[in-house]
């Protein structure tokens, strides 16, 4: 239910009883909040990769925006706690993360995190169990929708990426893929199963890599074995991938890749591919890109993306980078739906105001009659106010971030390729897809 049909239930038992015997009423906006006067995120992300830190970076910028005017909740501080979900196993190592941040976390409302296998881990785990609203901005894997209400996401399942990159695949003129996949990796194993599903029989070969993988020859020759038209990377971790990317430019000397297409998964598109020999993957062949990849990616022409690169920019010297929007976004939506619910639960009751501001999570980010819609660029003193007088729809520098039944987001699709030679490599948009 939104805002409006909140105030109304309110003011019709306040026709009943007296005003002053309704609890759930939001402090009068004069009133100060109790100490100490912050609410902390759990934020969970790789940080053993350049997209830890630039995820985190993305979302400081929109927390230092809130905090720097006003706050939330009549005057608290949103304060971050970020560990790492970095380690052998990154859904336990999430959910461990997630532990650890509630034992040191003052009013901890709930966690945002990145990558699917550790916001499984925290969601199963924790989130769950615990009622902890959860936010990822780039976990993919179709058996995440719909895990959990605890569970949102602002970037579309990974059925969506696996049929743009097999359009794609398709339009380039590829018939046979042979598919290299990282072993017991949630995402990596969940998008390889799409993209078998979208494209069919022309999947020649599924062939699962580990990193020091003792049977690399072998499984290198199985993949290669029917001289594929490209080879379809699915794989999440950078020393998993760089390693087989090295090992393609070794085996190159014997097997001619001159030929042959690399598909890309989003997750490749980090900084930390460059540390491979992508040599291999850089040209055309037949005037069509040798190498491409998708990713969920903005429209860049949007005031609220430009504001938000501005920003970025402006306090990190940071480039906007993969699902870097999202992060931003998340910061507001969080505030926004801690805003709305401190108009009905105090903190004197944690998990019922985690409830609320769980239920709001979804409200503020989809529209409904009435609603004003709100950007980042409108600045946080106004977007607070929009909220203080009614509901709100929020629009952001990822685009319009609408939160389906299932926890999903549909966002456009930049398709992107690997440029560059002798070492001074770098990513390249082509095309938008739009959903």
């Amino acid at each position: 239910m939104k805002k409006q049909n909140f105030k109304i239930t309110a003011l019709l038992i306040i026709a009943a009883i007296l005003v002053g015997f309704i609890s759930s009423c939001k402090k009068d906006n004069n009133d100060k909040p109790e100490p100490p006067y912050i609410v902390t995120l759990g934020v969970i992300l790789p940080m053993d990769n350049d997209n830890g830190q630039l995820r985190e970076n993305a979302i400081r910028t929109a927390i230092n925006e809130i905090n720097a005017n006003g706050g939330v909740g009549g005057g608290y501080s949103i304060e971050l706690i970020v560990r790492s979900s970095e380690g052998e196993n990154r859904e336990v190592a999430a959910a461990a993360a997630a532990n650890d941040i509630i034992s040191n976390a003052t009013n901890l409302i709930g966690f945002v995190t990145s990558y699917s296998t550790s916001s499984k881990g925290v969601v199963t785990q924790v989130s769950e169990p615990g009622h902890y609203p959860t936010i990822s901005g780039s976990a993919t894997a179709e058996n995440l929708s719909g895990v959990s209400d605890y569970f949102q996401r602002l970037c579309p399942p990974d059925n969506y990426q696996a049929n743009v990159l097999a359009q794609k695949a398709t339009e380039i003129g590829i018939t046979t893929v042979a598919i290299a996949v990282e072993e017991n990796d949630f995402y990596s194993e969940g998008l390889s199963e799409n993209f078998q599903a979208v494209f069919g029989a022309g999947v020649v070969v599924e062939v699962k890599f580990i990193k020091n993988d003792p049977g690399y020859v072998d499984k290198l020759n199985l993949l290669l074995a029917d001289s594929p038209d490209a080879i379809f990377i699915s794989m999440l971790n950078s020393d998993v991938y760089v390693e087989f990317i090295d090992s393609l430019y070794q085996i190159n000397k014997e097997k001619d890749l001159t030929n042959t297409h690399f598909i890309l998964c989003d997750a490749l598109h980090s900084e930390d591919i460059f540390d491979a020999h992508v040599e291999i993957m850089i040209g055309e062949i037949s005037g069509k890109p040798k190498n491409f990849g998708a990713l969920s990616f903005p429209d860049t022409t949007t005031i609220a993306y430009e504001y938000f690169a501005d920003k970025l920019m402006e306090k990190y010297g940071q480039q906007v980078g993969s699902f870097n929007a999202q992060f931003y976004d998340i910061g507001y939506i969080f505030a926004l739906a801690i805003e709305e619910a401190s108009y009905f639960t105090g903190l004197d009751n944690m998990e019922l105001f985690r409830e609320t501001v769980n239920e709001f999570v979804r409200i503020v980010t989809n529209f409904e009659f009435g609603d004003f819609i709100v950007y980042p660029n409108d600045g946080w003193s106004e977007i607070k106010q929009a909220a203080d007088i009614g509901g709100v729809d929020y629009f952001g520098a990822s685009g319009n971030c609408n939160i389906d039944d299932e926890g999903n987001t549909m966002t456009p699709f930049l398709i992107f390729k690997i440029v560059g030679e002798g070492g001074d490599y770098s990513f390249e948009g082509i095309e938008y897809i739009n959903p």
